[in-house]
């Protein structure tokens, strides 16, 4: 197997993602799945968790709409992973996700608190069903069980920072290397942090990730976005020199939370060693 991460996903037939939560598939990675789905590459999706704890964003739910939150967001991911050309979707803990012979097991998202400048921990509320405080064997197992079944040539996760950080996403990301290894998996890992060292598409930053940009995915990747209403805000899409911090532009949105940010059109992916 090369260890270029784009010859790796060039000649993949099948690729299984893991993400946390949903919309991690379409923030983190929407630009990347949407390239892969449209050349013809068979892309599959699990999420650990159904983003229980998510905050909603003001006036995004009716309010005749007594659906609780899990039902809502599973709605929202079903609409994303169709407009980002997903071949199938599973949560862990639901087969086939899931051991042979285990009962059905719910990871609930574990919501986030600082603990400390730069280092984040679920939140106080997060219960003995939450992803990271279940056994981390069970959600190794779950995984392991899904990758045999769809019997992927790369599973893409994660790297160890998580993107910003969230419990969940680290947790993933032990998860997924975990059960790559159990499997003999060819595993690639997306960059957390933007690219620093140079710009230059298909270039290396230093860290062993390599970048590429994904042209003609802006359309589809905001209506994924959109499909996130309880979420965020999609404000615009913006060029490669707007500032939007890579080079590459992207989706400008603004979280439930009022943070601002750019869903990028650009990746950087190392393969796990």
């Amino acid at each position: 197997m090369s260890t270029d991460p784009w010859r790796a996903l060039d000649d993949a037939d099948t690729v299984l993602v893991v993400h946390a939560h949903p919309d991690d598939e379409s923030l983190s990675t929407g630009a990347l799945l949407t390239s892969l789905a449209a050349s013809g590459t068979r892309v599959e999706l699990v999420t650990a968790t159904r983003g229980e704890e998510g905050e909603v964003v003001p006036g995004s739910v009716a309010s005749e709409d007594t659906r609780p939150l899990d039902m809502i967001r599973e709605a929202e991911i079903d609409a994303a992973t169709a407009i980002l050309g997903l071949a199938a979707r599973y949560m862990l803990g639901t087969a086939p996700a899931l051991a042979d012979g285990a009962g059905p097991r719910i990871y609930r998202d574990s919501g986030m608190q600082w603990v400390r400048e730069g280092l984040a921990g679920p939140s106080e509320t997060a219960g003995p069903e939450s992803f990271t405080h279940r056994r981390l064997q069970d959600a190794i197992d779950d995984l392991a069980a899904l990758i045999a079944h769809v019997g992927p040539d790369v599973v893409i996760g994660y790297d160890d920072g998580g993107t910003y950080g969230h419990p969940d996403h680290v947790h993933a990301h032990h998860v997924t290397a975990a059960a790559c290894a159990r499997t003999g998996s060819v595993m690639i890992e997306v960059a957390s942090a933007p690219e620093t060292s140079i710009t230059e598409t298909g270039g290396t930053d230093g860290s062993g990730f390599i970048w590429r940009d994904h042209p003609g995915t802006a359309d589809i990747v905001r209506r994924a976005v959109e499909s996130y209403r309880t979420q965020l805000t999609v404000v615009e899409t913006v060029g490669a020199d707007s500032g939007a911090g890579d080079g590459s532009g992207g989706i400008r949105i603004r979280h439930v939370g009022g943070q601002d940010d750019v869903v990028a059109l650009r990746t950087g992916l190392r393969v796990r060693e």
